[in-house]
């Protein structure tokens, strides 16, 4: 009898920043992180986030055989049949759970809103998983609650006051991080920290003659900070041409060589996209 197909949960930890790059820009910030079209919210693109499963599984498995039937077809992984084959995962974007922002309480604390834990609930539900059970409060855009940690009154967030109404229970799965300076804020709120907080830095490139900075070489680059909190919901089958491949064996092999550190976006050798990452395991279909 077939095995039905299976769902996890891949979170991400920053560890450093991420430039997961939407491309040049003529605005202010030359080179831009990808964000939602709908919220600006940002996120990681699932092929950004599939692509760097597949160079880590490359880069770390010591048999890479099965790499064109997990990941997909590809003549750079030795592929050389006519017929190209999907790959038996699929990977959703890496969707931002918990924002990271300076604080007066503390080095940072991390905020969520609502509207993130209303896709959390949806996404753990789809993957098979115990969704969030507790209605959550209403928010007030100038309010806050603590969701972990002992965050209480007014708390400055960036340039922003929150008056933090009180402590409620942490409706986020324990897996997840974070566990401590945790606070639910409004979902205005959360909008503005996310468009306005990101972290923005200066490159340049020096005259190897001149040894100064030289022309039209100066660029800003926007950055989501390290200790950024996402994670992508990951579907498994059975393998197109490998019947022995069944959507829990795929599972094992992916999830026993992609595991406790890896890299997404851009700028690898500026240590960029550093993320401790943790598999929660879902639910079939």
């Amino acid at each position: 009898m077939q095995k039905r197909d299976l769902f996890s949960l891949c979170v991400f930890y920053a560890i450093s920043p991420i430039h997961a790059g939407a491309g040049s820009s003529l605005a202010a910030v030359d080179l831009p992180i990808q964000r939602e079209r709908h919220t600006n919210w940002p996120h990681i693109q699932a092929s950004a986030v599939k692509g760097a499963m597949r160079a880590h599984y490359r880069d770390f498995a010591e048999n890479t055989s099965l790499i064109n039937y997990l990941f997909g077809s590809d003549e750079q992984d030795g592929w050389k049949e006519k017929e190209n084959i999907p790959g038996a995962i699929s990977v959703s974007d890496a969707k931002l759970l918990a924002f990271p922002v300076r604080s007066s309480v503390a080095p940072f604390v991390w905020v969520t809103c609502p509207a993130v834990l209303k896709r959390l609930d949806n996404d753990l539900t789809f993957a098979g998983m115990e969704g969030i059970a507790q209605e959550l409060p209403a928010v007030a855009e100038e309010e806050a609650f603590c969701l972990a940690g002992n965050v209480l009154e007014e708390v400055l967030l960036e340039d922003m006051v929150v008056t933090v109404k009180q402590a409620i229970p942490n409706p986020v799965p324990a897996a997840f991080p974070p566990r401590d300076n945790l606070l639910l804020v409004s979902n205005e709120a959360f909008k503005y920290l996310v468009e306005s907080c990101t972290e923005i830095q200066t490159q340049i490139k020096i005259n190897s003659e001149t040894g100064t900075a030289q022309d039209r070489a100066l660029r800003y680059q926007e950055l989501l900070p390290a200790d950024s909190v996402l994670y992508s919901v990951v579907y498994y089958s059975r393998a197109v041409f490998d019947n022995t491949l069944q959507a829990d064996t795929v599972r094992g092999r992916v999830e026993d060589v992609i595991k406790n550190f890896i890299q997404i976006g851009g700028d690898e050798t500026l240590g960029r996209g550093i993320c401790q990452i943790t598999w929660l395991q879902g639910g079939v279909q």
